[in-house]
C-alpha cells in the first residue's frame, strides 16, 4: 500500500478553501486549523497540489482514496477510489481538460473579495 501525507497551511488572514478532484467537492477551513491530507492506494503515486490565492486544489492519483484531518480529527473521507485509466495525462490534466479549472469560492463562501482596478 502506498501512502502520501500532506499538511496544508491555513492562511493567517483568511479561510483555506480546498477543492478535491476528481471528487468535485470543496471544504473550507478557518484560520488556526492544522490540516493534514492522507491519501493511499495500491498503485504508486502522490497527491498533486495546486495553490492560488483564492483556493487550493488537491488532485488524487489513480487508485487513491483520501482522508482529510483538521486538528487531528477526521473531518471527511473520500472513499471512492480515483479511476485507474491508462492515459499519459495526470488526473489534474485530465480534469482540467474535461471540466476546466477548479471553482473559485464566492464572497458568500467566505472568500476575500478584491475590487478590480479601474
Amino acid at each position: 500500500m502506498y501512502e502520501h501525507v500532506v499538511p496544508l497551511t491555513v492562511p493567517s488572514d483568511r479561510m483555506l478553501h480546498a477543492w478535491f478532484e476528481p471528487w468535485a467537492e470543496g471544504l473550507a477551513f478557518p484560520t488556526g486549523m492544522a490540516i493534514e491530507l492522507r491519501a493511499s492506494s495500491l498503485l504508486e503515486g502522490q497527491l498533486e497540489i495546486d495553490t492560488t490565492e483564492e483556493r487550493t486544489a488537491v488532485y488524487g492519483w489513480p487508485g487513491s482514496t483520501l482522508q482529510v484531518f483538521a486538528n487531528g480529527k477526521l473531518v471527511h473521507s473520500f472513499d471512492q477510489a480515483v479511476p485507474d485509466i491508462v492515459t499519459s495525462l495526470s488526473v489534474r490534466e485530465t480534469i482540467s481538460m474535461l471540466f476546466g479549472p477548479p471553482p473559485i469560492p464566492t464572497a458568500e463562501e467566505g472568500a476575500i473579495v478584491r475590487k478590480r482596478p479601474r
